[in-house]
C-alpha cells in the first residue's frame, strides 16, 4: 500500500470473517463483501440451500422432488389408467403416481480407514500449469496483479507469469540426467 497510496480505497475487509483484501475500484466503500478465500462460495452455498428447501416445501416443489427421486431409483412411473382402473381415490395427479420399487438396493459398506493411511493425490503435491489455469483464485489474483501493476493482464498471461515465477526447481546440485532418473524411480510412469 505504500508504493500504492490509490489503491487504499480498494482494501476492504470481510463481513464474515474479518479478512483485508484487494476489491476491484468499482466496489471500493463497500461494507458487505465476502473474501475470495472461501467465504463469498460459502455465502453462495448457502443461500442456494435454503432458496431450495424453501422451493421444495411449496407443493409443486413436493412433487418434482417425487418425480426425481422416483427416477433416481429407477421406478417408472405408472400411467393412471395401469395404476387405478376405477380413477383416483387420492386425489393425486396421474403424474404424480409412482410405482414401488422392486428391490431396495443395498448401501456398499462404509469402510474407515485410518489417518494414517489416507495420501493426498498427486496433483496436490506439485504446481502445475493446469491446476494453476483451472483455480478459483485465478480471476482474484489477475485482478490484484492488474491494480498493483495498473496493467490489464489476461487470464492466460497470468497463469504464465505465475507458472515461471513459480515453477519447481531441483535443490540438488547434480546433474539434471541424475534428477530425472531418481525421479523416475520414485514415481514410475
Amino acid at each position: 500500500m505504500e508504493s500504492h497510496p490509490e489503491l487504499r480505497g480498494c482494501v476492504v475487509s470481510c463481513v464474515a470473517c474479518g479478512i483485508r483484501f484487494l476489491t476491484h475500484p468499482r466496489n471500493a466503500g463497500r461494507r458487505n463483501l465476502r473474501c475470495p478465500f472461501g467465504c463469498r462460495q460459502h455465502h453462495r452455498r448457502q443461500h442456494s440451500s435454503q432458496r431450495s428447501t424453501a422451493y421444495y416445501q411449496t407443493a409443486a416443489g413436493k412433487a418434482k422432488k417425487k418425480r426425481l427421486n422416483a427416477r433416481r431409483q429407477g421406478c417408472l412411473a405408472l400411467p393412471a389408467a395401469q395404476s387405478q382402473p376405477n380413477g383416483d381415490p387420492q386425489g393425486m395427479s396421474p403424474a404424480l403416481q409412482v410405482a414401488p420399487c422392486c428391490a431396495a438396493v443395498p448401501a456398499p459398506p462404509v469402510s474407515e480407514s485410518s489417518p494414517a493411511a489416507a495420501e493426498l493425490p498427486r496433483e496436490f503435491m506439485a504446481l502445475d500449469e493446469a491446476s494453476v489455469a483451472k483455480s478459483p483464485m485465478l480471476p482474484y489474483v489477475r485482478m490484484v496483479v492488474s491494480l498493483v501493476e495498473g496493467v490489464e493482464f489476461t487470464c492466460r498471461e497470468v497463469v504464465h507469469l505465475l507458472w515461471q515465477t513459480l515453477r519447481q526447481r531441483s535443490i540438488g546440485a547434480g546433474r539434471e540426467v541424475d534428477y530425472l532418473v531418481s525421479f523416475l524411480h520414485r514415481q514410475p510412469p
